[in-house]
């Protein structure tokens, strides 16, 4: 690799780590304004909650504007996490919903060994490693035990649907014999001939 090629993507790592340090920025302060506009709002301050919204839309366009116009791509993890706590997110609706993106956060900030405040440290932990099945398990001890303290939520493990893994595990059969077993319940039930 030529020096010019180092320089180049010395300045491409450069700009992708104050893009994301901006980013990180941008939903802090974003936040910020909407839990402003929200208190003002609950304390009758329209002026107030008007300039907070204002300011939170306007981090919302930076926000953007960083981002770009591409559609990010979801994480397979992540889906199957979605889709096996769908009932937390429907029952907590937005305060769920916001436990879930500042556990995320909190995850992913860099650990800071100078605060045990965790607005100001994290686990320091990549999205490669967060969206993996260990790493959403953090997730989910995170939610379980400072849900309720920071953001009045319940989140608990035992209401998640079991997985044909699971199922299996508890019938104390292998994986394939599982399958066999609920697949052949399937198409009698599709016959008519259980109920």
């Amino acid at each position: 690799m030529s020096y010019q090629q180092e320089i180049a993507r010395w300045r491409q790592q450069r700009r992708q780590q104050e893009a994301n340090s901006r980013l990180e920025e941008l939903r802090r302060e974003h936040s910020e304004q909407i839990r402003e506009r929200d208190i003002a709002i609950a304390n009758n301050d329209l002026e107030l909650a008007a300039s907070a919204d204002d300011q939170a839309q306007y981090l919302e366009n930076e926000y953007r504007q960083l981002v770009g116009p591409q559609q990010p791509q979801v994480h397979p993890e992540w889906t199957t996490w979605m889709q096996r706590n769908a009932n937390f997110i429907e029952r907590e609706g937005q305060r769920g919903v916001q436990a879930v993106t500042d556990a995320l956060a909190y995850m992913q900030r860099p650990r800071n060994p100078n605060s045990n405040d965790p607005r100001y440290t994290g686990l320091g932990m990549t999205p490669q490693q967060i969206f993996t099945r260990q790493g959403l398990d953090k997730l989910e001890d995170l939610l379980e035990i400072h849900g309720s303290q920071f953001y009045g939520v319940r989140f608990d493990k035992s209401e998640q649907p079991l997985t044909m893994g699971d199922a299996a595990k508890m019938s104390n059969l292998d994986q394939k014999t599982y399958n066999g077993y609920a697949d052949a319940y399937q198409k009698a039930k599709a016959a008519g001939r259980v109920g």
